[in-house]
């Protein structure tokens, strides 16, 4: 069972996961993935590049070309891992060069 639609403490943390993802240096914005597929409802919005479920936290990402790719996403993982209790995902889905 997917965390998706529910209200309360998934808001809280998926708010917290966002906010710490996009404080990562190279993180430019989260992704939805190759089709939008990775995302998170909750009641009236939908955040992209975030999707929790029972067993996994997923963390989609652009970011740019000018930071080391793995180095970056182990900087997410180290910033979302303290905040969920299942195992945390990192996807580069996107590299922008500025």
């Amino acid at each position: 069972m997917t965390t998706e639609h529910r209200a309360g403490p998934v808001a809280v943390t998926v708010d917290a996961i966002v906010r710490a993802v996009l404080a990562v240096p190279g993180v430019v914005r989260l992704h939805g993935g190759p089709f939008g597929e990775a995302g998170t409802y909750l009641p009236g919005r939908r955040v992209p590049g975030i999707r929790l479920g029972d067993d996994r936290a997923e963390v989609h990402v652009t970011v740019t070309g000018r930071v080391p790719l793995t180095a970056t996403a182990r900087l997410v993982h180290a910033a979302v891992a303290p905040l969920v209790t299942v195992p945390v995902h990192v996807r580069i889905e996107d590299v922008v060069l500025t």
